[in-house]
């Protein structure tokens, strides 16, 4: 294989568009863009380069596949970043018969430092050698690729992004409506409060219009949300009863039996 040729990434100017233009520049590789008011549009995109990053938002991504698909080759290679996996699946799987097409979610934001021990999900749907390829690059950079069918990622995803997200906002809402300063809080912070902190704080870069897309496009989202509630309820049913003290202690140690499990698995990561 030519290492020479060429990537387009369609949806360039977005965040992911331009982290992966600087991530595959930086390999070496050359990267040409498509997007609103570009110079290339997305037909001559596709003349121009073998591999075909789709990064656009999902309301458009089926529009956007239509109209490259007959215009796709046995010799492109496409793939999606999209942060729900089952629909792009299904919409690339339907409309691109001709090229190796790769569905994928980066588990990270363009921001990140580093992307040593983050993770890339991925299901193939046509062709080796864009796996192949794609899986090369990125464990080149430290980075851990997860297979997983689309469907099951997108449940887990409505708990570890939708869920996530969800009480992130409420963090920072209780801490909105508590009344103390950021600066009392942060002064009083335990360890574990101020990691929680921390990843708060990360919202400061993030994009109102994506996070809103997450919370409200993966269907199983609501499953959770709903599922946080009644959680938040049983518990303070428990905290008001007359037995509170021996309830809550079964129930800490449910989630401590949970939290060793977590240990167990969590420690081999803090190694590498």
């Amino acid at each position: 294989m030519d290492d020479n040729f060429k990537i387009g990434i369609i949806g360039g100017k977005g965040k992911m568009g331009e982290f992966f233009t600087r991530f595959f520049q930086k390999k070496g590789y050359e990267v040409l863009i498509s997007d609103k008011n570009t110079k290339l549009d997305n037909r001559s995109l596709l003349k121009e380069t073998k591999v075909i990053i789709l990064s656009v938002p999902m309301s458009v991504f089926p529009q956007v596949v239509e109209e490259i698909a007959n215009l796709t080759t046995e010799k492109h290679w496409v793939l999606d970043v999209c942060s729900l996996k089952l629909e792009p699946y299904k919409v690339m799987r339907s409309l691109l018969k001709k090229p190796e097409v790769l569905a994928t979610h980066p588990l990270f934001g363009p921001y990140e430092p580093s992307l040593k021990g983050k993770t890339i999900a991925y299901f193939p749907i046509r062709g080796k050698n864009l796996l192949k390829w794609f899986s090369q690059v990125m464990c080149e950079e430290g980075l851990k690729l997860v297979k997983i069918p689309p469907k099951k990622h997108d449940q887990i995803m409505g708990l570890v992004q939708v869920l996530n997200h969800f009480w992130l906002i409420l963090l920072g809402n209780l801490i909105k409506q508590s009344g103390f300063t950021l600066e009392e809080i942060v002064s009083l912070a335990t360890p574990s409060f101020l990691k929680q902190l921390e990843i708060l704080q990360r919202l400061a870069y993030q994009d109102e219009k994506l996070y809103g897309k997450i919370q409200l496009d993966n269907p199983y989202g609501k499953r959770f949300r709903n599922l946080f509630y009644k959680q938040c309820q049983k518990l303070i049913k428990v905290l008001n009863s007359d037995q509170a003290q021996t309830l809550f202690e079964t129930n800490f140690k449910e989630v401590k039996a949970l939290a060793k499990e977590l240990e167990n698995l969590l420690k081999p990561l803090s190694l590498n």
